[in-house]
């Protein structure tokens, strides 16, 4: 098979699976996700039954990376997570060098038994380095509860540690002990977010102290040896996510759950948000989509230089101009080269200051695109 740039489905696919389900919301969450627990088993009857659509409609696919995320996967019977890994090795094409990520929260109470799934990436949602900013924001495990969990997995798997920055009542000294644990630990991969998103054009004092802190924290990491290898992602010693490169690349994956999104060839689609219609739908044996389209050439390069921007790789020229013949960086970016943008190895990159602004880097890109179609 070719490459999804062509229009055609790789040999080789991603498998993302959402687990919407939490004991309880943290304040500052956005994701869709359910707190009532009656629907865990209807949940996974009906994602077992898209497992298995799937299966027949991609039967000669390799699947090479799963990510079970969330919600907090975490939180719902260990038994569940292992009747689905069943289903799906027994209806897909495992790869041998398979990467499989689940994401944990510190207080998970099975956290041991993730090895016998075959689970070799845990990425774990710490977030702050701090009780009381944890406590502020509900989240339902302490710094120690982190500690615990993070020393089992790391027995076992690459570690991941999820960290957000501008949390309510977070302070410099939260900001060092985030430093301080990556310091000590030294986990495979670390991600850093902004809670409020530090690209925006800032109008506050207070947004200027989160993006300072913001910026400390990712330099400190930088000097520890970690690669800065996509806008909130650091990786030490090559330990990229390989199930999220396949996002950022605008590869092939399969999203399956509530509201989960997938790209196959120039197939993109995102599942119902709606619990029940979800359900329902698989129930009556067909898929729950939401949206689903197949992109043009424009929508296509889009996509892919939107994602591609992110990674500090950048995009490829050549893969660009497959999608649109005509497209020519050095003029219609001629003003963001050097400060924002750069050309390197035959790609298409954000510069540091670039990832700094990326928000507005992106849809400045995203508007000249526009435009050079209109005006082909």
């Amino acid at each position: 098979m070719e490459s999804s740039s062509s229009g055609s489905v790789s040999d080789e696919v991603g498998l993302y699976l959402h687990v919407p389900f939490c004991k309880s919301r943290c304040t500052y969450c956005d994701f869709v996700s359910f707190t009532d627990f009656s629907w865990v088993e209807e949940y996974f009857r009906a994602l077992w039954k898209e497992i298995e659509l799937w299966s027949k409609f991609l039967p000669k696919v390799r699947v090479g990376t799963i990510y079970i995320g969330g919600g907090s996967p975490s939180d719902v019977p260990f038994e569940l997570l292992e009747k689905t890994l069943e289903r799906i090795r027994h209806m897909f094409l495992i790869a041998d060098d398979f990467e499989f990520t689940i994401e944990v929260n510190p207080n998970c109470e099975f956290v041991e038994r993730l090895e016998s799934l075959s689970v070799n990436r845990v990425s774990i949602g710490l977030q702050a380095a701090d009780d009381e900013v944890l406590k502020r924001v509900k989240r339902r495990h302490s710094v120690d509860d982190f500690f615990r969990t993070y020393e089992i997995a790391k027995s076992f798997a690459k570690v991941n540690v999820d960290f957000i920055v501008g949390l309510p009542t977070e302070s410099d000294r939260t900001i060092e002990n985030d430093v301080r644990i990556v310091e000590m630990l030294k986990p495979d991969h670390v991600s850093i977010y902004l809670l409020e998103t530090h690209e925006i054009e800032l109008k506050t004092s207070v947004d200027q102290v989160v993006e300072d802190r913001y910026g400390r924290f990712v330099e400190a990491v930088k000097a520890m040896g970690y690669h800065r290898y996509e806008i909130s992602n650091f990786a030490l010693n090559g330990s990229f996510c390989r199930h999220n490169l396949k996002y950022w690349r605008n590869q092939d994956y399969v999203g399956l759950g509530v509201a989960a999104g997938g790209h196959l060839g120039r197939i993109r689609y995102v599942n119902s948000s709606r619990f029940d219609e979800y359900i329902s739908k698989l129930k009556n044996g067909s898929f729950a989509f939401d949206h689903f389209s197949k992109n043009d050439d424009l929508q296509e390069l889009k996509e892919t230089i939107f994602m591609g921007l992110r990674l500090s790789e950048g995009v490829s020229i050549e893969r660009l101009r497959r999608l649109w013949r005509t497209f020519e960086p050095e003029e219609l970016f001629s003003d963001l080269l050097g400060e924002f943008l750069e050309i390197k190895d035959e790609s298409l990159r954000m510069t540091e200051r670039g990832f700094d602004l990326s928000a507005r880097v992106l849809a400045d890109v995203i508007d000249r695109i526009s435009l050079m179609a209109v005006g082909r």
